[in-house]
């Protein structure tokens, strides 16, 4: 019985702390171009590459997407189903297994 409490206590707990996290994650996204604004403002008033305030370094950071031409984008395509044939067929082994926990409401609790 009180392992079964136990369990119980930690499901509850890590509930808990999901739903802080996703709040703590939607604050922080909120604010993330206004901070951006003002590191690079920072940066470049003071012609550095970073920017130390209390024990942190901040620093801005470009992260390039690119859209490829059709030819590509179809050889990505054949790799991806080439890839899926070999895990299917079992050419290709596992490198690694990492297990994991989902959490989501129920279906009851969605409507």
């Amino acid at each position: 019985m009180d392992a079964q409490r136990d369990r119980e206590r930690l499901l509850r707990r890590y509930i808990e702390l999901k739903r802080q996290a996703e709040d703590i994650e939607a604050q922080l996204e909120a604010m993330k171009g206004e901070v951006f604004v003002a590191v690079t403002d920072l940066l470049e008033q003071t012609g550095g590459k970073s920017y130390l305030f209390e024990d942190y370094e901040f620093s801005a950071q470009y992260r390039r997407t690119y859209d490829y031409p059709p030819d590509i984008k179809k050889m990505e395509d054949e790799l991806k189903a080439l890839k899926k044939e070999a895990e299917a067929s079992g050419r290709a082994k596992i490198k690694s297994e990492t297990g994991y926990v989902v959490l989501k409401k129920s279906p009851a609790e969605r409507a």
